[in-house]
């Protein structure tokens, strides 16, 4: 009866292809409790409330299910999900390592809330449902941060540091600069750090002799296909490295310095091939722990340009780490005079703690 009062029933597109939607929107109505940590900047949902009229609900199951795939989609958008781009323009998050997205963990449970007032124009007084909070929860949680922070304006994702300035004020430059530094990078490339030790069961002389004979560093630098010492202090090299889908032979030049014979020495070198150069320097100490037992110590600085620094940075992190625990596995390997197995059944016997 209603229904032929107030308007005809939905019909085909027209001629031009048109056809009146409109008819059965939905209606969606949301709010929302946050909290910004101010230590990390993080930003945590309490609660959140979202409330439907898609009309008649011809299956709730399906109509939870819509609501909770739009609210984790845009919960995203809100606050992961970022397009980021170097100065050259080029596209720094095209991994999921530096492209983030909201797992389960990291989705709370929201309060879903209906109201049906079924649509006079639809034959069982159904609804759209399903993408509304896709566009209504950005714009919620946008608001909260904002009443939260006391700010006017606000950009999304909301990252922890988009937040920096707001909770620490602006940072300025370091009091006490690393004494040694590689030069700052360039645009469109990649600086990488780490630190680390190892336990190798021979001798400090006889680990310090390892990493200065040629013939000992082919059988374990990882992808070396030959290492020539051009001086007492001057090393070169061919190695093929392969970082997920980036895969290349490069030239490597080392210099040592600062030598301390059997304590500790610097290298500096640089790589160049096809897909991209490196360079960086290591800092390497040899401390004896036992007679037969040598704790290596070491700390690197390097930056990556070309093809390969277009990998995600957390990418290219774990591969460095990969690479530097082969070379090292091999070096405990040798020096101790085991056979380190490779591929997959060392891998595999490693795993469960079986010594290859």
């Amino acid at each position: 009866m209603i229904r032929d009062k107030i308007a005809a029933p939905l019909v085909a597109p027209n001629a031009a292809d048109e056809v009146n939607s409109s008819l059965c929107h939905g209606f969606i109505f949301d709010f929302c409790g946050i909290e910004i940590d101010r230590t990390t900047g993080e930003t945590r949902i309490d609660r959140y409330v979202t409330m439907h009229d898609c009309g008649r609900i011809l299956h709730p199951g399906m109509v939870d299910g819509q609501v909770r795939g739009g609210f984790s989609q845009a919960l995203g958008a809100s606050l992961y999900e970022e397009h980021s781009y170097g100065a050259d323009g080029s596209f720094l998050s095209g991994t999921l390592a530096d492209y983030l997205i909201p797992t389960a963990m990291e989705v709370p449970d929201p309060i879903i809330l209906h109201l049906e007032t079924p649509s006079p124009f639809t034959p069982l007084g159904a609804k759209g449902v399903g993408e509304g909070n896709c566009m209504s929860t950005p714009v919620c949680i946008a608001n909260a941060a904002a009443d939260a922070l006391g700010l006017a304006d606000i950009t999304l994702p909301l990252l922890p540091a988009r937040f920096s300035d707001r909770l620490f004020g602006k940072e300025g430059p370091p009091v006490d600069p690393p004494a040694q530094e590689i030069s700052a990078t360039k645009s469109g490339q990649r600086k990488l750090t780490g630190e680390g030790t190892a336990l190798v069961e021979a001798p400090r002389g006889k680990v310090w002799a390892m990493l200065l004979d040629p013939e000992a560093l082919m059988a374990i630098v990882p992808g070396a296909h030959g290492i020539r010492k051009v001086s007492e202090t001057e090393f070169r090299a061919e190695v093929t490295l392969g970082i997920g889908p980036v895969k290349g032979r490069y030239k490597a030049e080392i210099s040592l310095s600062d030598m301390a014979a059997p304590e500790k020495v610097t290298l500096t070198g640089a790589t160049n091939g096809a897909l991209g150069f490196g360079r960086g320097v290591g800092y390497v100490t040899l401390s004896q722990e036992t007679l037969a037992l040598t704790k290596v110590s070491y700390r690197y600085e390097a930056e990556m340009g070309g093809k390969v620094a277009s990998i995600g940075g957390r990418l290219l992190d774990g591969a460095a780490r990969v690479v530097i625990g082969q070379f090292f596995g091999a070096l405990a390997a040798q020096a101790s005079g085991k056979k380190r197995e490779r591929g997959i059944v060392g891998w595999i016997k490693r795993l469960f703690g079986r010594k290859p």
